[in-house]
C-alpha cells in the first residue's frame, strides 16, 4: 500500500474555515428556530424545491432540516472529476452558478437546483494521475476548491466515491467494479474528516454497487470478479479483487465523529434496494439511493418493489437516473413518480458533446452555459423550474 497523502495544506484548511463561515451565517446572525418533531409521514403538501437548510437528519422515511421541516434534494450531477485529475475547465464560480437560481439571459440559463453531485475517483485522490502528470495534492485542492465554491453559492454537495482501483489493478481515474475496496477506506477517512464539520455535504458510499450476493454488498467479501471498463487503458478488464461491503464504509465514515447524511445505493448497479429488511444497515442518517435508467429491467413496473414500496419506511433519494434514446418519456415518468413518492433526485449529468450524442449518453445540457439538450434536458430543467420555493 502506498504512502498516505497529506490532505491538510494551508490553502485547504482555508478553504474549509470558508465554507462552514458560509453555512453557519444563517444560524449565527439569523433567527433560530426550534426543531419540532415530525411524524415520519407529515409531508408538506405540493412539490417543492428548499434552498440549503443544513444540517440535515433522518427521521423514520424523512429528511428533516435545522428548522424541522421534511426536506428534498432536487438536482444534478457535474460530470467530470471521476475520469479527470486536472479537473474540467469550467468548475469556476460562474459556471457552477448555472446550476442554481439566477436571471436567464440569450446566453445563460440557470437550471434552479438546489443540489450537485459531485462524481470522484478514489484513485486520483489518493495516488493522482501518471498520465496527465496531476498530484494527488493538485486533485484534492480542486475538489475542495470546487466544494467551496458550491457551498457559497448555498448548494448542497453530494460528494460521490464512483470510481475505485480494484486493489490497486484499475488505475488512473479507475472504474466501476463491484463494491469499494481497501483504497476505499482511506478515501473516506479523509473525505469525511475533511467535512465532518460541513453538514451541507452529503457522502454517497459507493456509487452502482453490483456484486453477486446481497451478502457481499452488505459485509466485506473475499473474493469479487467482473468485467467493466478500466480508465487506464480505456478498455474492459477482467479483475478480482477484495471487496468492502457498506457496512465497512459506513463504520469508517462514522468513526471520524462525522454525522453527515451517508447515501447508500442498492444492488444491480445501485437500482435495487428491495432486501434492506434482510440486509440492514445500523446506523443513523443513511438515505438509500436508486439509480434508474431505461434498461429493460429498470422499467416503471419494477419501481415499487425495487424503491417506491420501501419509500414509507426508509429516506430515499434517486442520486443518478437518465435515459438513452433521444426523448423523455421514461424521465418524465420517472420524476413524477418520485415527487408522489416524497423521493429527492439528481439528474444525470451535465456534460457536454456535439452531434447526436444525446441518443447515446444522458446529456443534459448543450453547451457550458447551461443551454438544456433535447429532449431529457429540456424535461428536467423545466420539472426543477416547477417547483415552489
Amino acid at each position: 500500500m502506498q504512502k498516505k497523502v497529506v490532505v491538510t495544506t494551508f490553502s485547504g484548511v482555508l478553504m474549509l474555515a470558508l465554507t462552514a463561515c458560509l453555512w453557519l451565517a444563517p444560524t449565527l446572525f439569523g433567527s433560530i428556530q426550534r426543531i419540532q418533531a415530525v411524524s415520519p409521514t407529515s409531508f408538506v403538501s405540493g412539490a417543492h424545491n428548499p434552498p440549503l437548510a443544513a444540517p440535515y437528519t433522518v427521521l423514520g422515511n424523512q429528511i428533516i432540516d435545522r428548522y424541522g421541516n421534511p426536506y428534498l434534494f432536487h438536482g444534478i450531477a457535474r460530470d467530470g472529476l471521476e475520469y479527470d485529475c486536472q479537473g474540467p475547465a469550467d468548475l469556476d464560480w460562474q459556471h457552477l452558478a448555472y446550476l442554481g437560481s439566477g436571471n436567464n439571459t440569450a446566453t445563460e440559463t440557470y437550471w434552479g437546483a438546489n443540489t450537485v453531485r459531485l462524481p470522484l475517483s478514489e484513485g486520483f485522490w489518493l495516488h493522482g494521475s501518471k498520465r496527465s502528470k496531476c498530484t494527488a495534492q493538485h486533485y484534492q485542492t480542486v475538489v475542495k476548491g470546487v466544494v467551496a465554491t458550491l457551498t457559497s453559492l448555498r448548494f448542497n454537495v453530494i460528494l460521490d466515491l464512483h470510481w475505485v482501483d480494484a486493489g490497486g489493478q484499475s488505475t488512473e481515474g479507475g472504474g466501476p467494479w463491484p463494491m469499494p475496496d481497501a483504497d476505499s477506506l482511506l478515501f473516506w477517512q479523509q473525505i469525511a474528516s475533511l467535512y465532518k464539520h460541513t453538514p451541507n455535504v452529503l457522502f454517497e458510499a459507493y456509487n452502482e454497487p453490483h456484486p453477486s450476493s446481497w451478502s457481499c454488498w452488505l459485509a466485506n467479501c473475499s473474493k469479487l470478479t467482473d468485467t467493466v471498463s478500466s480508465d487506464d487503458c480505456h478498455c474492459k478488464k477482467k479483475l478480482t479483487y477484495p471487496g468492502v461491503g457498506l457496512r465497512t464504509i459506513v463504520a469508517t465514515i462514522r468513526a471520524t465523529g462525522a454525522n453527515n447524511l451517508i447515501l447508500i445505493g442498492g444492488m444491480n448497479w445501485g437500482f435495487d434496494l428491495s432486501q434492506l429488511e434482510r440486509y440492514p444497515l445500523k446506523a443513523s442518517n443513511l438515505v438509500y439511493d436508486t439509480h434508474p435508467y431505461d434498461y429493460a429491467n429498470k422499467q416503471s413496473s419494477s419501481w415499487d418493489a425495487a424503491f417506491g414500496q420501501l419509500s414509507s419506511t426508509y429516506a430515499m433519494i434517486s442520486a443518478e437516473n437518465g435515459q438513452y434514446d433521444c426523448g423523455s418519456t421514461y424521465m418524465d415518468q420517472l420524476l413524477s413518480y418520485l415527487d408522489a413518492h416524497h423521493i429527492s433526485w439528481i439528474g444525470w449529468a451535465w456534460v457536454q458533446g456535439g452531434g447526436t450524442s444525446v441518443c447515446t449518453y444522458p446529456q443534459l445540457v448543450k453547451d457550458t452555459q447551461g443551454t438544456p439538450a433535447s429532449t431529457m434536458g429540456w424535461s428536467i430543467y423545466r420539472h426543477l423550474h416547477s417547483y415552489a420555493m
